[in-house]
C-alpha cells in the first residue's frame, strides 16, 4: 500500500501558515489521484483553480478505478484531483477560517465541540482558506445541511480537493500526524454530530407528506414500465424520487433520454423532491441528453444493480 509520506512528503505539514510550493514531477497529480483511488475514494480532474472543467460531467465519470483514472488524467494531464464525497462514501467537515471576512470557522466549530463532545481523530488537510478538512464516514439515510453559519461546509454529495494539492493561489497539505495512515479507517461522526448535522425533522416530515401524495400521481405503463420492471437503479428512483441524492437523479435524466415522452416522466418523478424547479429539471434533462450510461456506471454507487441479471 502507497503511503502519504511518498506520493507527497512535502504536503505533510506541522502548522497551517506554511506557503511554499515544491517542485513536482510531471506525472504528481496522477499518482496523487491513483494513491486516492486506492484508498476507495472516487476521484476525478478540476481545473488548477479547483473548478470543474468545461463540460465534464464529474458526478458520473468520477472513479476508483485506476485504467479510468489515468484516461482522465490523459485528458487533463494538469487536473487537479478532487474527491466525490457522496460516492466514496465520505463527509467532509470544511472550515473556513478568514476573521478579516468575518467567516470565524475554529470558533464556531469550537463551540460546536463544546456542546456537541470530541470529534475523533481523523484524516486533517489544511486548505486554501485557512481552515480544514476533516474526513468522516458518511452516514446512511440522512440528508444534511450545507452549512453551518457562513464559515464551514457539510460536503456530502459535492467534491473536495484532495490533501496534497497546489492550486494556482495556494495549498491543501497534510496536518502532521493527521495522514490516512495515522489514522488508518476513516472514523464515524458521533451519534449527537450526526443528528445536529442532519436536517430538521421538520423536513423529514415534509418529504414523508410529499411521498404520500406523490404515491397518488405515478403512473407506470408503456415502454418505461418495462424499463422499470426489469431495472432496480430505476425503481430506486421512482420509489425514492422525494430523497434521491444529485448524482443518481442525473443518471436516471439519462436512462429516460432513450424514451419519447423521457423529459415529461422525468419531470413527473422529479417533483416530490423538496428542491425540485421546473427550469433545474429541464436544465438537466437536456444536459443528460448528451451522455450514455451502462449498468456497470450505476453499480459503483447502487450495489444493488451487481445482482441483476443485466449487470452480468
Amino acid at each position: 500500500m502507497t503511503t502519504t509520506k511518498e506520493i507527497a512528503p512535502h504536503a505533510i505539514v506541522e502548522n497551517i501558515d506554511i506557503k511554499n510550493f515544491p517542485m513536482l514531477e510531471s506525472d504528481y497529480y496522477l499518482k496523487l489521484a491513483l494513491f486516492y483511488a486506492e484508498k476507495g475514494f472516487f476521484i476525478f480532474p478540476v481545473n488548477p483553480n479547483k473548478k470543474p472543467y468545461k463540460d465534464f460531467h464529474w458526478s458520473v465519470r468520477a472513479s476508483n478505478n485506476p485504467d479510468e483514472i489515468k484516461k482522465m488524467w490523459q485528458e487533463y494531464p494538469n487536473g487537479r484531483p478532487a474527491i466525490y464525497c457522496k460516492s466514496s462514501g465520505i463527509l467532509i467537515i470544511d472550515t473556513d477560517n478568514k476573521p478579516e471576512k468575518d467567516k470565524n470557522g475554529f470558533k464556531v466549530l469550537q463551540e460546536l465541540v463544546n456542546t456537541l463532545g470530541a470529534l475523533p481523530k481523523t484524516v486533517l488537510v489544511y486548505t486554501q482558506s485557512n481552515g480544514t478538512h476533516m474526513y468522516f464516514k458518511l452516514p446512511q439515510n440522512r440528508q444534511f445541511k450545507r452549512k453551518i453559519d457562513n464559515c464551514i461546509d457539510i460536503q456530502t454529495n459535492h467534491y473536495c480537493i484532495c490533501g496534497g494539492v497546489y492550486t494556482d493561489t495556494s495549498s491543501y497539505r497534510f496536518a502532521k500526524g493527521y495522514t490516512f495512515e495515522d489514522i488508518g479507517e476513516i472514523p464515524e461522526l458521533p451519534p449527537k454530530w450526526v443528528d445536529f448535522l442532519s436536517k430538521p425533522a421538520e423536513q423529514k416530515q415534509y418529504k414523508s407528506n410529499q411521498e404520500n401524495t406523490y404515491k397518488e400521481k405515478v403512473v407506470i405503463e408503456g415502454d418505461f414500465k418495462k424499463l422499470y420492471d426489469n431495472c432496480l437503479f430505476v425503481q430506486k428512483a421512482v420509489n425514492e424520487a422525494q430523497t434521491l441524492d444529485e448524482n443518481s437523479w442525473f443518471r436516471f435524466a439519462i436512462v429516460l433520454s432513450s424514451l419519447s415522452n423521457g423529459f415529461e416522466l422525468f419531470d413527473l418523478y422529479s417533483r416530490p423532491h423538496p428542491e425540485y424547479t421546473p427550469k433545474k429539471t429541464w436544465a438537466k434533462f437536456q444536459n443528460a441528453k448528451k451522455y450514455s450510461i451502462t449498468c456497470k456506471t450505476i453499480a459503483k454507487d447502487f450495489l444493488e444493480c451487481k445482482n441483476c441479471d443485466y449487470y452480468k
